[in-house]
């Protein structure tokens, strides 16, 4: 049996990854520079490979998977907000407009020569919301720790009027794409 590192601190991964395997979680901190003069795609495919090679470098036998989300809207890049204004603008912004959600992903095993590095890509129309309702929702604390300052999987789903493609992937980890890398790259299904 394989072993799977998850090099990530997002309990969101963790619990989609978890619904499928067991697996340990060995992370590495990385200084996450987001620069909106490179696209989105390169951006999160760079991360993701920074978040997980150390991690493989590490622990050559094993399988490591590194992820990492971001918002787009217009050609701006949203990471993590800094506190309640910086995320309060973000909502703000997003608010009746259609935004893009990132996610790259990096699958290592060092052993086999295997450095893999994709991304997906989904679309997310949020509804006109009120200045009231962008307070409330500001009030539940989701948005702290969150690119884009939402969290589609709780309480920002109210917000959420309409996606476009892998659910998954907005939380933070589109796994059946994964999945089919993970069986064509080492044989290795989800499933087992």
């Amino acid at each position: 049996m394989e072993k799977i590192i998850l090099a990530s601190n997002s309990p969101r991964r963790r619990e989609i990854l978890g619904d499928f395997i067991d697996f340990e979680i060995i992370t590495r901190e990385i200084n996450e520079i987001k620069d909106d003069t490179f696209s989105p795609w390169t951006t999160v495919m760079g991360l993701a490979f920074g978040k997980g090679i150390e991690v493989a470098k590490e622990n050559e036998d094993s399988i490591v998977l590194s992820a990492d989300t971001l918002v787009e809207l217009d050609g701006k890049l949203m990471g993590k907000p800094k506190n309640r204004d910086d995320a309060r603008e973000m909502i703000k912004s997003l608010s009746g407009n259609v935004h893009n959600v990132y996610t790259g992903y990096a699958i290592f095993k060092l052993s086999q020569a295997v450095k893999y590095v994709d991304y997906d890509k989904s679309s997310v129309k949020f509804y006109e919301l009120s200045d009231e309702e962008v307070e409330n929702y500001l009030d539940t604390l989701e948005y702290e720790d969150k690119a884009g300052a939402y969290g589609i999987q709780g309480k920002g789903a109210l917000l959420v009027k309409e996606i476009r493609g892998d659910f998954f992937n907005i939380v933070g980890l589109p796994i059946g794409k994964i999945n089919r890398d993970l069986i064509r790259l080492f044989n290795f299904k989800l499933w087992q």
